[in-house]
């Protein structure tokens, strides 16, 4: 598998496939690029598709930088100028919706479309906002998380991944729940830890208003992470996005309905390619 040297040294693994309008695959909390392989398999039959896994992940190394949203935006960031990517899209589920946020300014005109799956712009509920992770989790939550990652992983892991998937999925395949789990326990701990504080920080809500770069947000129906007030704020705050919302699905609708979730993005690519790109000129 390829990967790329970020600035501090670390070496990010990412897979590639297919040829035509380049898409980069960025993964949630905890996960890898695995978790975009079916639909990376899809999508480049008609796009160069990048699957990262993030530093910290299993697969790729955790550097010398600190482990945090802001990292992995000048990683995204390194990894579309170090690939001179252009006229590109980008799919950021959960975690990996954040670190896109965050590199977009930096990315730029580079970037052509922004896919965001089943994400709040805060984690954190409050009098304020209420749309944060859906138990109503709160600041005053945060140091109990990181020690129960801290303290037993597989333990932690093994109450989270069931909450990613909606509850009529888990019962058709429970397959699918034991292998996330399974992924997911292969991350390292006090990484998880890290950004798990980093991401209970962020709040993205003024600068969503910054980001005009044509945006697709994706909700699950059924999530059990965020509820549905999350990503409509983002539809209604983002300048140039629109919504929708796939029914039966949970947090991981790439997953949970895949040929409604590769449905949507390819709809998605057809109404914001550049005129240049639909008259048949060449893919930068």
């Amino acid at each position: 598998m390829p990967h790329c040297v970020l600035p501090d040294g670390a070496a990010m693994s990412y897979a590639e496939a297919g040829a035509g309008a380049p898409i980069v695959l960025v993964h949630g909390w905890a996960a890898n690029g695995a978790f975009f392989r079916d639909l990376a398999v899809e999508l480049a039959k008609s796009h160069r598709v990048y699957t990262l896994t993030l530093r910290g992940h299993a697969g790729s190394e955790n550097g010398l930088s600190p482990l945090t949203i802001e990292t992995l935006a000048d990683d995204i960031a390194h990894f579309f100028e170090a690939l001179d990517l252009k006229s590109a899209y980008a799919l950021g589920w959960s975690m990996g919706a954040m670190a896109l946020w965050a590199a977009a300014p930096r990315i730029g005109a580079r970037l052509n479309g922004l896919i965001v799956e089943d994400m709040s712009p805060r984690l954190i509920n409050d009098e304020d906002w209420e749309h944060g992770i859906s138990t109503g989790y709160g600041a005053g939550d945060v140091a109990n998380t990181v020690s129960e990652i801290e303290s037993d992983w597989r333990s932690y892991v093994s109450r989270f991944a069931p909450r990613m998937f909606a509850a009529s999925m888990r019962e058709a395949c429970p397959e699918l729940e034991a292998w996330a789990a399974g992924q997911m326990a292969q991350a390292d701990a006090h990484a998880m830890a890290s950004y798990w504080r980093s991401m209970a920080g962020q709040d993205f809500r003024t600068a969503l208003a910054r980001i005009t770069t044509p945006m697709l947000v994706i909700h699950g129906g059924d999530s059990q992470v965020y509820d549905d007030g999350a990503t409509e704020f983002i539809a209604l705050t983002a300048p140039n996005a629109k919504r929708v919302i796939i029914k039966g699905a949970g947090h991981v609708p790439h997953l949970e309905a895949p040929d409604d979730f590769l449905n949507h993005i390819e709809a998605f690519v057809r109404e914001t390619r550049r005129p240049e790109l639909r008259s048949g000129g060449a893919t930068p």
